[in-house]
């Protein structure tokens, strides 16, 4: 698989909306709202500068996934099934909303579920994982002819805008697996992911290693030395390259690439998020969201092992500190999203690509299970306190409301104004929906 920490490869679409304006006077108010809610140590003059002078395009609804890699445990997380043989050590804690609890592993999250919708019966017919990930990521079965694109780049897709000078679309972290993973596929670069591999630090190849004079000069020559060898057949390829090499100047050249840049951020928020690499990537994210990023993806992978949470082998040793570190950066993530005016326009989305078994192995792991998994919705409209769906008293099967990955895609495109019956096109000229079948998931919104 290629590096896409190329900058001549992929992903510097950039987006926002196409909803109007915001007058200036009015994010700065929204901003000064925001800073008394934070505190004053949360919002400083940097963050009021960053709203531009005259107006702001108006963000349309982003989304945060924050993707759970290798398939989480129910038991061990957002189900537990007290009194079942397939339970394990882990005990159970009551939650904001009565009557329903959660493992021990997650009492931040707990006290946070009146801003969760929590889904308990998803429910597909992909175990194996890069099978489970394809359908997942694209709402679509692998397929051997069609390389699907992952959702963050059908909403970059949707978002693009040539004059914004920040990716539509950015992966913070590692998959834990390149070979499963799921990239931009017939839509091609120019909606491919923008990766940051270590929030905080931006790929070397980014800030340019010359003055900006010299490098405009440079990328004015390579243009006219394009133009020079194309012909009809390469005008096109050409012309792709010069859009791709524009872009990368807009981008490496713009002054919001302070955003990757933590360092500014308050140490108190660094430490609500946790000292981890998905807790600074949900912080991250929420930087993001605030400069009008569409898509943002966080990978938890777990600072253990490159298991993440495939947790075949020892998954009673392994699963607490995986729990506990998402257990401190979600909750974190949502309430500054929250207190900051941007969890009404932000769906987050916590999910792997399944669950894990009910049979325990004898060292505490678990295998793959694809009947009775977990999603969590937050922000955008969903109406948070409640939970959707159910399994039987063992878990193993759905007994209440199953939810399907395309229902999970429909719900996606209707929060963030996408037409599921709109088309791309494959190479072999084939038309291809955003979703094909699926409802929406209406609990979530009434």
């Amino acid at each position: 698989m290629e590096s896409r920490n190329d900058m001549h490869v992929p992903m510097i679409d950039v987006g926002m909306t196409r909803s109007g304006v915001v007058s200036r006077r009015g994010m700065l108010k929204q901003l000064a709202a925001g800073a008394a809610a934070a505190g004053a140590a949360t919002l400083g003059w940097r963050d009021l500068m960053m709203a531009r002078a005259d107006e702001l395009r108006a963000r349309g609804k982003s989304m945060i996934l924050l993707w759970m890699d290798g398939g989480p445990s129910q038991y061990e997380s957002f189900n537990p099934k007290i009194g079942s043989k397939y339970q394990g050590p882990a005990k159970a804690i009551s939650t904001k909303l009565p009557g329903i609890e959660f493992a021990e592993y997650w009492p931040r999250t707990a006290q946070s579920l009146d801003k969760i919708a929590l889904i308990r019966s998803m429910t597909s017919n992909e175990s194996v994982h890069d099978r489970a990930i394809a359908l997942v990521r694209t709402g679509y079965p692998p397929s051997v002819s069609i390389r699907y694109p992952t959702f963050g780049s059908v909403v970059a897709r949707d978002r693009f805008d040539p004059h914004l000078d920040l990716p539509s679309f950015v992966r913070i972290g590692k998959p834990r697996i390149a070979t499963r993973d799921v990239d931009a596929g017939v839509l091609g670069a120019k909606y491919a992911s923008f990766n940051i591999n270590h929030p905080g630090s931006l790929p070397s190849n980014v800030r340019p290693t010359v003055d900006e004079k010299t490098l405009r000069r440079r990328l004015n020559l390579a243009s006219t030395f394009d133009g020079e060898f194309q012909s009809a057949a390469t005008k096109d390829l050409v012309q792709e390259k010069r859009d791709l090499y524009a872009r990368t100047e807009q981008f490496v050249l713009s002054p919001r690439l302070g955003v990757f840049d933590l360092e500014d951020e308050p140490q108190q928020i660094r430490d609500e998020y946790g000292q981890t690499e998905f807790g600074q990537g949900c912080l991250l994210a929420r930087r993001l969201v605030e400069q009008g990023v569409s898509f943002i993806e966080v990978i938890s992978t777990g600072g253990r092992n490159d298991a993440g949470w495939d947790t075949h082998n020892n998954g009673f040793r392994d699963n607490p500190p995986l729990c506990r570190e998402t257990d401190q950066a979600y909750p974190a993530l949502l309430h500054d999203l929250e207190r900051r005016g941007l969890l009404e326009d932000t769906l987050v989305v916590w999910m792997g690509e399944f669950g894990r078994t009910p049979k325990i192995k004898p060292d505490g792991g678990r295998d793959h299970y694809a009947k009775g998994w977990l999603t969590a919705f937050s922000g955008a409209g969903v109406r948070g306190g409640q939970v959707i769906g159910a399994t039987d008293k063992d878990g193993l099967d759905v007994r209440d409301r199953p939810v399907e990955v395309q229902d999970l895609f429909v719900t996606f495109c209707h929060v963030l104004g996408l037409d599921t019956h709109d088309e791309y096109i494959a190479a072999n000229e084939r038309p291809i929906k955003l979703v094909e079948g699926g409802t929406l998931i209406r609990e979530l919104f009434s």
